[in-house]
């Protein structure tokens, strides 16, 4: 059967927006412009360029919250101890001149009320402020009283471990500043491989995901935590997506930075042979927050600075696209995506017109 020349330019439109199993090269084309996301050339060129890339922000720049550590706050428990030099004050009991007062819940409004004193404001204050304010408030009815004030509960300073950690739960902050490592630390340690551990940071509405080999790699990328945070220990393995026009698609997990393009596109079945643009093979990813790379361009033009989202095109057509597949290096979340061959889409076409007419039914038969 031949098809008129007007069907033939019909059906290499309907390849271009026709259903299909996913978006032909001239979408991906199209699509990327609109949203202002490029797409690079995967060649030798563009690999070098990755292996000098910025790294990511890391947790180092996670959303900032002001936070003054030791600070006393609404709901927290405090002790507080009193005594007098003169063996004779009011707070002099036996052999000793040293009172304990007891614990004290902070009012929410930051008040403590102490016997012989009343209410004391101590929230704003650390342990030595608050020592002060209630020393003075005791010089009333004590002779040259002192007071010691210790912080026994911290209702707000806490954080949170949850996940693969061998002691998962509420920690509480101290002056010095714990970090996401040394609350991994407190935790007992990551059970899992550090190559297939990820590590989350929530704060708030702002949330960093790093994997824990890159972390104890590049300490820079520590944070530390604040109250409220939640630190989060996942497992499994990082993992790709294969779609599009390739024999086994699907999700295939790898271990970061051990597994190239040419083997990834081995793992899905290659590419069809009746359907693969080999052209049209690309790699959708999404660039951390901070990392960027830059891009040389031919001389008398400046570099490009690559950030954010990014698609890499492979051509499969040439040895060097080969060659250049076998040196560039999946991540997790990456996207593999080959789109189908004009060909193929016309034959799609072509088989609607091959198919004999259905024949309705004579009624009454």
């Amino acid at each position: 059967m031949r098809l008129p020349a007007l069907l033939i330019a019909i059906a290499l439109g309907l390849a271009a927006c026709g259903p299909s199993d996913g978006p032909s090269q001239s979408q991906v084309r199209s699509d990327a412009r609109a949203a202002d996301v490029p797409i690079l050339p995967l060649n030798r060129s563009v690999i070098a360029a990755l292996g000098t890339s910025t790294p990511g922000e890391g947790f180092s720049h996670v959303s900032q919250v002001p936070y003054s550590p030791g600070v006393i706050r609404a709901g927290d428990v405090i002790t507080v101890r009193v005594f007098e030099t003169s063996d004779d004050g009011m707070f002099s009991v036996e052999d000793t001149s040293t009172l304990d007062l007891g614990e004290f819940v902070v009012s929410p409004d930051g008040y403590v009320s102490l016997p012989f004193v009343g209410a004391v404001r101590v929230a704003g204050n650390n342990a030595t402020g608050a020592q002060r304010l209630i020393t003075n408030a005791l010089r009333e009815s004590a002779v040259d009283p002192q007071a010691t004030v210790s912080v026994t509960v911290s209702a707000t300073d806490n954080y949170t471990v949850q996940g693969g950690v061998a002691s998962g739960g509420t920690y509480q902050l101290t002056p010095r500043g714990e970090t996401i490592l040394d609350a991994l630390a407190s935790a007992g340690g990551a059970e899992g491989d550090p190559n297939e551990t990820t590590i989350t940071i929530r704060r708030g509405s702002d949330s960093r995901t790093e994997l824990l080999s890159t972390l104890l790699a590049d300490p820079s990328r520590d944070a530390t935590l604040r109250p409220g945070d939640a630190v989060i220990v996942g497992g499994g393995q990082a993992s790709f997506i294969a779609d599009g026009a390739l024999s086994s698609p699907g999700e295939f997990d790898f271990v970061e930075g051990q597994l190239t393009l040419a083997q990834a596109i081995a793992r899905a079945g290659g590419l069809q042979d009746s359907r693969a643009n080999p052209r049209a093979v690309y790699i959708f990813r999404r660039m951390p927050v901070g990392e960027s790379f830059l891009l040389e361009q031919p001389p008398g033009n400046d570099p490009i600075r690559v950030a954010g989202d990014v698609i890499f095109q492979a051509d499969y057509t040439s040895p060097t696209g080969r060659l250049d597949a076998g040196q560039f290096m999946l991540r997790d979340g990456d996207v593999l995506y080959v789109g189908n061959s004009p060909v193929s889409e016309f034959l799609k076409f072509f088989q609607i017109f091959e198919r004999p007419p259905e024949i309705p039914a004579v009624p009454g038969q």
